[in-house]
């Protein structure tokens, strides 16, 4: 029985040793490692999302002088910024830009609405884009920052690229209010 058990032991032994040695062997021949492939898949990505510490929308208007005789003071607002995600997929360009316009709306007559985005901050990672300098709202589509490689400005308030917003009264003759009048200001990004 015990010359039984030492043969069974060594057939044991001598099958996981095979198993183990043909385990080791590789696809190129010279037994030393194993070579496969791996596929690698990057897809475009593209997302913006405005953020505030408060409320993304607001409210400008003129602000009167404080004496006869001088002019109504243009007003300013800073509290929105843009974040954004772009990744370079297989069919994109290397290259995306940030646009905006006025989707619904009309800003009174003898005023302009004026955005700027501000350089971005230090959070997030890539090549973020810059900023155009500031552009008069329309309806047509414009680049506000430009040249984003694959980046991401971190997410929220005081990261990305701070929006200021100016209203001014640049014809005074031409200003004909009647009642407050709601925009809708669209930003896109794009290849």
């Amino acid at each position: 029985m015990t010359k039984l058990l030492k043969i069974l032991t060594y057939l044991v032994v001598l099958f996981l040793c095979t198993t183990v040695a043909h385990a080791q062997g590789n696809s190129n021949g010279n037994g030393n490692g194993y070579a496969f492939g791996l596929g690698v898949n990057i897809p475009q990505i593209s997302i913006i999302a405005l953020r505030s510490n408060s409320s993304t929308s607001i409210s400008l208007g003129l602000d009167g002088p404080a004496e006869a005789g001088l002019g109504a003071t243009n007003t300013m607002d800073s509290s929105i910024w843009v974040n954004y995600t772009f990744v370079k997929g297989k069919n994109t360009r290397p290259k995306a830009k940030v646009y905006a316009k006025i989707s619904s709306g009309s800003v009174p007559s003898g005023m302009t609405l004026n955005v700027e985005a501000k350089a971005p901050t230090s959070h997030g990672k890539g090549n973020k884009g810059t900023s155009t300098g500031e552009i008069t709202l329309t309806s047509t589509d414009q680049a506000i920052i430009e040249n984003i490689k694959s980046a991401n400005t971190g997410k929220g308030a005081n990261k990305g690229h701070n929006l200021v917003y100016g209203l001014d009264l640049s014809s005074y003759n031409l200003v004909n209010y009647t009642a407050p009048v709601v925009l809708t200001i669209t930003y896109t990004i794009a290849e």
